[in-house]
């Protein structure tokens, strides 16, 4: 739902050269986790998509939801909402097209305060998050389907794959003890002082648990879903697998250089692993995904102290400013500031963001060239059909406005205004809800 999960491909892994647990190290600065989960959160906030052409959209009111402070999600015609005043957590739906509520069931244990989720991009199912491990119920009655106590990443055609690691008993971490050095663990709720010994991927049928395929890796791995496919990095090796089977489609031997850790991503058609601890500088390695050949090596500078990103393209980042790379080839073509987000926009353009909310310009991939300003939007999304953004903007007295920018378009095209200033809006494909107040106003899109 939202994003495209091509355009969503951004890992960060550090991985241990030493045998024969080939580990995955400590995760990177917890401010990267914070950034991309806002990336992630403002993505999803709404979109327009579907068969109707751009200038024909229209918004109907189709309801008015009490929420008081709850947290909510829309999708598949429905909004879900997680209310945190109880202890365990309500989960409530309501349907989109009449506001009439559906059902109301009790949550898993968690709390606001720690990460407690909800996930409606499954079509006929709600997946709750809670820490490590994801409950999935039933999107029309609320009855729990299954649970997965470790993660589960929804992959195409009602697939997922869940992730669970192996450790040596005895190397748990003590919070209470204080002591330094790396710590491990991703897939549970206990860190360890060493990294897996391996790590299990299974393929499962999403509605109900059911397995599908099963493999097991030696060490720590981390994984990113394509759209297409699961790529795995792990500490020798880059193998990319097929979602439906688990088999191994491609996989080549990463370059060992002698530096410890590594880190991994996957940014548009190339695949990046880096020597050295994330952030810290060394030399990164680019492979072309669809065969894994390699296409360019080189240094990269130490880049503590930027809190800049660039979400599916390769760039150069130091503490200063933020280098747009040539995917197949590694070379320099243009820098911004330290101060900017880079998000790539198709093939041939960039969209510059603020702290990855707010759109400043769209530029020219190649030169940095600025296609279209952005600077009078205070935020976006991504369409359900990849091809554009939808902006926008609150104005005094005018609720908020919408503004719709198409791939390739010379200008913003105006769709209308919500009124009453909205809050947070999430969307699914027919549908739009946004926070007033302490309720949803749901609109259905038109024509």
């Amino acid at each position: 739902m939202g994003v495209p999960a091509e355009r969503l491909t951004v890992a960060l892994i550090e991985l241990s050269t030493e045998a024969p647990a080939q580990p995955v190290g400590g995760p990177p600065p917890a401010y990267v986790y914070r950034r991309l989960g806002l990336f992630l959160s403002v993505l999803l906030v709404l979109a327009l998509g579907g068969a109707a052409r751009p200038e024909s959209m229209l918004l109907r009111h189709t309801g008015h939801i009490p929420l008081g402070d709850a947290d909510f999600v829309i999708g598949d015609g429905r909004l879900y909402a997680a209310d945190f005043a109880v202890d365990p957590p309500m989960i409530t739906a309501w349907s989109a097209a009449t506001g009439r509520r559906l059902w109301r069931v009790q949550g898993p244990q968690g709390s606001a305060e720690g990460y407690y989720s909800l996930s409606a991009g499954v079509p006929g199912l709600l997946m709750v998050n809670v820490a490590r491990s994801t409950t999935v119920l039933d999107g029309g009655t609320g009855a729990l389907r299954w649970r997965s106590p470790t993660p589960l990443q929804a992959l195409a055609a009602g697939r997922g794959m869940v992730t669970s690691e192996s450790f040596r008993a005895g190397t748990e971490y003590d919070p209470e003890s204080g002591d330094p050095g790396r710590l491990y663990g991703t897939t549970s709720q206990t860190l360890h002082t060493e990294p897996a010994l391996s790590t299990s991927l299974e393929g499962v049928e999403l509605a109900t648990g059911r397995h599908l395929w099963s493999v097991t890796v030696p060490g720590s791995v981390a994984t990113v879903w394509t759209g297409d496919v699961v790529v795995v990095f792990s500490a020798d090796r880059v193998t990319v697998r097929s979602p439906s089977t688990g088999e191994v489609l491609r996989e080549r031997a990463v370059e060992d250089s002698g530096a410890w850790p590594m880190w991994g991503e996957v940014a548009g058609d190339t695949v990046l692993v880096h020597h050295g601890a994330f952030g810290e500088g060394g030399e990164v390695i680019a492979y072309a995904l669809d065969t894994l050949d390699e296409r360019w090596q080189q240094d990269q500078p130490d880049s503590q102290g930027s809190s800049s990103t660039c979400v599916g393209l390769p760039c150069r980042k130091t503490r200063t400013d933020l280098t747009v790379l040539d995917p197949r080839t590694g070379t320099a073509l243009w820098s911004a500031g330290n101060d900017l987000d880079l998000v790539a926009f198709g093939d041939d353009a960039i969209l510059e963001l603020r702290s990855l909310s707010a759109p400043q310009r769209v530029v020219d991939r190649g030169t940095g060239r600025v296609r279209v300003e952005l600077s009078t939007w205070s935020s976006f999304v991504d369409l359900s059909d990849s091809r554009g953004y939808l902006l926008m903007r609150p104005e005094p007295g005018a609720g908020l406005v919408l503004g719709l920018l198409r791939r390739g378009a010379p200008a913003i095209q105006l769709l209308g205004r919500i009124p009453r200033a909205a809050a947070a809006c999430e969307r699914d494909d027919k549908f739009l809800a946004c926070r007033v107040g302490g309720s949803a106003e749901v609109y259905q899109y038109l024509g």
